[in-house]
């Protein structure tokens, strides 16, 4: 009859094997949703900086296999999702100021914008589909995320957009620096006209040069003719007959001074007043030695657009540390 009945302690000690199975797996579970961070009301999970960084952990583990190097990378590993982490706390600050302003990323925007990468890559939307999937991402998590940096554009445009001026003088500055050691190695035909004043005569009769100089560079700007102003008003004997023509130059040729401001000039544009230990020079670039540099006038709007886009980059950056300082945020990772 016995055998008939339950026996509860074989049924008691399965019951404390299930208990512990599904304590075993809560506490696996706790571990991979555990929260990583806190931003305002809002919770990061890191199940969810797990799916963002998976892209970049495939490679990461792919490089590692490669290399043999398994072993030696959990240290980069972590690094990989606390900069994921970083980008998801910064997205939530943006979604914050987002719902503040009543901002919002349509479907529509959306999906433009999606068709917008398959067209820069020469591919379809399915291919583009394809591509996410095989970078180790799900593509509904990859839409989320075009959405997040579409409404930090938005919000950007905004808040940060009336902060950047870049005018034509800071562009052709930025274009100089680039420029200029490459001018350097190529010849140039110059012109100038010259106002004596050495270092040793009297301060009144320098700041007198000086001023005779700026008049000069004002009428030329004006529009008088530069050779016709130099042989009257220049005083270098040597090339005031010819129109202040210094020839052709060699890099290295003439005072250090004089020879980067023509570097930093376009043929026909003048410059001054410019010290040296003659005087105050006015100078006028006359053509260059061909060197495969565009001219300013035709890069001039892509530099003005890099150099917005980089100081877009830094006010986005002053503008986070602002509301970083403004936000609730606890990194529990």
């Amino acid at each position: 009859m016995n055998r008939h009945h339950p026996n509860f302690a074989t049924i008691f000690i399965v019951l404390l094997f299930v208990v512990a199975s599904l304590h075993a797996h809560a506490a696996q579970t706790f571990l991979v949703d555990r929260i990583a961070a806190v931003v305002g009301s809002q919770i990061i999970l890191f199940s969810d900086v797990l799916e963002q960084a998976k892209p970049a952990l495939n490679e990461l583990d792919k490089a590692a296999q490669e290399r043999g190097l398994s072993g030696l990378m959990s240290g980069r590993r972590d690094s990989v999702i606390k900069e994921s982490l970083t980008q998801m706390i910064d997205d939530e600050i943006f979604l914050h100021e987002a719902r503040e302003m009543k901002i919002t990323v349509t479907q529509e925007e959306l999906d433009a914008a999606m068709e917008g990468m398959a067209r820069e890559n020469g591919i379809d939307l399915e291919q583009l589909k394809q591509a996410i999937q095989a970078q180790g991402m799900d593509y509904l998590t990859y839409r989320n995320q075009l959405r997040k940096q579409l409404t930090r554009y938005k919000v950007l445009n905004m808040r940060v957009r009336s902060r950047i001026k870049i005018s034509e003088a800071e562009a052709r500055q930025h274009y100089n620096d680039q420029v200029r050691s490459i001018r350097a190695t190529g010849t140039f035909e110059g012109a100038h006209i010259l106002i004596r004043a050495t270092a040793s005569e009297p301060a009144g009769k320098v700041a007198k040069a000086k001023r005779r100089a700026e008049e000069i560079l004002g009428r030329l700007k004006a529009g008088e003719d530069f050779a016709v102003v130099a042989r009257k008003e220049s005083e270098d004997q040597a090339t005031a007959p010819y129109g202040g023509n210094l020839g052709t130059l060699q890099p290295g040729k003439i005072p250090a001074t004089l020879e980067r401001a023509f570097f930093d000039l376009e043929p026909n544009e003048i410059a001054g007043t410019i010290r040296t230990a003659a005087g105050f020079h006015i100078i006028k670039l006359i053509a260059r030695e061909a060197l495969g540099v565009l001219p300013f006038k035709q890069v001039k709007d892509k530099i003005i657009m890099d150099l917005q886009e980089e100081e877009m980059q830094r006010q986005a950056a002053i503008w986070l540390k602002e509301q970083r300082s403004r936000i609730f945020i606890d990194v529990r990772l």
